[in-house]
């Protein structure tokens, strides 16, 4: 009876041999499937903008969330079951995304795999209005960008177990080679890296409680109203404004300039991009009595869209001494 026992037992094992366990995607891969299809996806927002450049150029720094909204169907759709957890890029690097038994996850749960891992990147990089910036909205996005976005690029880089990173984890998926077919069997997260995550998520809560406070100190309170200033004319959608030094060196001496830069992203296309500068630097030279004691001034007209997977558009910066600079706005009959 042993024998046959034996006999059998080892049928089994040859008609349904143990299965391996998924082999997870390694980190190589995925950048490489998503190198694919961003630059896919940059071909199509490429054509998206040359037919609709001026209702793209008019949403500014916004124009990234029109992008996120136009790349959620590609990747929530085709991360899930409908599109078999893989994306064009993951189809030629033949990796999938999966559920620990290894099946295809739902729509709804691949969305929300899609936001955590979407909004950071979309959101990084908006131009925002100073109102908008300082407001409640305003550190919201920055939480989302800096606490989640550095997360999720920490546990890219050092979750080396099971490759998830925060949208991964959050959700219950993993990224793995399209075969073996089977259960995904690898240790737990190492705790450590769950630490650090949490230890991040308090660093970027508490800078961002502590940001108001010091941007009321010092000289921010003097580029906030410029920054106002130059947004309020009419002219643009939303300004950055900053101060600081650089250093050039000259037959060997090393000399410090100081200098303000200004980037304005235009409403309207500008018909003369220097025109177009000498506008915002007589506001700067109106409403910022310090700026003649600065060596340069620097301003950028921009006037174009970036949807985070496109962008187009012109963009040109001038740069002279404040007196040169009240001297062409003079000369082109520009009040100061």
């Amino acid at each position: 009876m042993d024998g046959i026992s034996n006999a059998d037992h080892i049928e089994s094992q040859q008609t349904n041999p143990p299965q391996e366990g998924r082999v997870v995607s390694g980190f190589w891969w995925r950048i490489l499937a998503f190198i694919i299809d961003g630059v896919l996806l940059g071909v199509v927002g490429t054509v998206i903008g040359y037919f609709l450049f001026d209702i793209l150029a008019r949403s500014g720094g916004w124009g990234r969330l029109i992008g996120f909204c136009l790349v959620l169907p590609y990747f929530c759709i085709l991360n899930s079951a409908i599109g078999k957890g893989q994306t064009i890029g993951k189809r030629i690097t033949k990796i999938e995304v999966v559920s620990q038994p290894g099946e295809h996850i739902s729509v709804n749960r691949s969305l929300i795999r899609y936001v955590l891992l979407g909004l950071p990147f979309f959101l990084n990089g908006v131009i925002m209005p100073s109102s908008v910036a300082t407001s409640p909205i305003g550190l919201a996005i920055a939480l989302v960008v800096f606490g989640i976005g550095g997360a999720i690029i920490y546990l890219y880089l050092f979750n080396r177990r099971t490759r998830q990173s925060l949208h991964d984890l959050f959700v219950g998926t993993f990224v793995v080679k399209t075969s073996p077919k089977s259960h995904v069997r690898t240790p737990p997260v190492w705790k450590p890296h769950l630490i650090v995550v949490g230890i991040w998520f308090l660093i970027v809560l508490s800078a961002l409680f502590i940001l108001p406070r010091l941007m009321q100190k010092g000289v921010f309170p003097e580029l906030l109203a410029l920054q106002q200033s130059i947004e309020s004319s009419g002219y643009v959608q939303a300004a950055t404004v900053s101060v600081g030094k650089n250093w050039t060196s000259s037959e060997g001496a090393k000399m410090e300039r100081t200098y303000l830069a200004s980037m304005a992203f235009w409403k309207n296309q500008p018909d003369d991009l220097e025109a177009a500068s000498k506008k915002i630097a007589a506001i700067i030279l109106k409403d910022y009595p310090d700026i003649m004691t600065k060596d340069i001034l620097s301003v950028t007209v921009s006037y174009g869209y970036d949807i985070g997977f496109a962008s187009m558009g012109e963009h040109q910066t001038f740069q002279h001494t404040p007196q040169e600079w009240k001297n062409a706005c003079e000369a082109s009959n520009i009040p100061i």
